[in-house]
């Protein structure tokens, strides 16, 4: 079986990343870090956590974050102190928070913060960040900047005038993404929200050089049908920024790191089957459950 990397975030990066090694596929993946926040003092990574929680088989798929049948006890607590964080933390998530504040605290890493969290979860599989330095996406409204996580989470439907990755300009690659890229023979690019999960792990340079290099397969999967995805912000997103949430906005983000886009077979047009070099594929990019993931996984190893 081929070595296979994803790069990914959100619900879909997490259920590509499971989906893939409940298969016995050989996968590690890149996830997003630039919607890390701090809460109370703890060090939350969604993007992250959702991985590791479905790659555990724990991940709540109903919710589309946290752990299956969590209690919130904690959270209920904090609300009766008039302390109510805007992301509701689940008590065995709060286990998990604590666990990689602690780590970062002693001084380690980010990417040795994942491994310790993965071999807790007893996971044979890496899984890495983009960078080991602080990467934060922005958001810039006519009311001022926020970060994504909080226009994410609140649900914030002013218009996005611009978005940009604090850290990226200094950040250097973390030295397990670019050991994953150089092991992999697959590359595939989760249909994660395009600007959000997949644009902070290609704004680090280094990385995104290894990516532009890379000898295999460069496959990515549109997170759109009809123009809008099955959650989240990216087709409005994209839209506000001038960006469409079409097969062409998608290559223009990944620009020069794709070789092949699949796409669902209702937004295939004959007479786009390259665009900007990159070749169109039609294919039924559900993936509500494992089996899907694996049609997708056989449609991009018959390519």
């Amino acid at each position: 079986m081929l070595k296979t990397s994803v790069l990914c975030g959100g619900t879909s990066g997490a259920k590509i990343v499971g989906g893939l090694y409940r298969n016995k596929i050989e996968v590690n993946a890149i996830v997003n870090t630039a919607d890390d926040e701090y809460f109370l003092g703890l060090y939350v990574s969604p993007d992250f956590d959702s991985v590791i929680y479905s790659l555990a088989g724990i991940f709540d798929f109903k919710k589309n974050w946290g752990i299956v049948g969590d209690t919130f006890n904690a959270y209920e607590m904090l609300k009766t102190m008039k302390v109510e964080p805007y992301i509701m933390l689940g008590d065995r998530d709060l286990a998990v928070h604590i666990y990689r504040t602690y780590l970062l605290k002693s001084g380690l890493k980010l990417t040795d913060v994942f491994e310790k969290i993965l071999k807790a979860f007893g996971l044979n599989v890496k899984v890495a960040p983009p960078s080991d330095s602080r990467l934060k996406t922005m958001i810039g409204l006519s009311s001022g900047e926020i970060s994504f996580e909080e226009y994410y989470v609140k649900r914030i439907e002013d218009s996005i005038k611009y978005l940009r990755i604090d850290g990226s300009g200094h950040a250097r690659a973390s030295e397990k993404a670019l050991e994953i890229i150089d092991e992999s023979e697959i590359l595939i690019v989760a249909p994660s929200n395009p600007l959000a999960s997949i644009f902070p792990i290609i704004s680090v340079k280094d990385l995104r050089e290894k990516i532009k290099n890379f000898n295999g397969k460069r496959v990515a999967i549109s997170p759109f049908k009809g123009g809008v995805t099955y959650k989240g912000p990216a087709s409005k997103m994209m839209r506000d920024l001038g960006i469409g949430p079409e097969p062409r906005g998608i290559i223009k983000i990944y620009d020069g790191l794709i070789d092949y886009l699949i796409v669902d077979t209702n937004d295939y047009k004959e007479n786009e089957r390259i665009i900007e070099g990159v070749k169109i594929i039609p294919s039924d990019i559900t993936i509500n459950e494992d089996k899907d993931v694996i049609r997708l996984y056989n449609t991009i190893l018959n390519l």
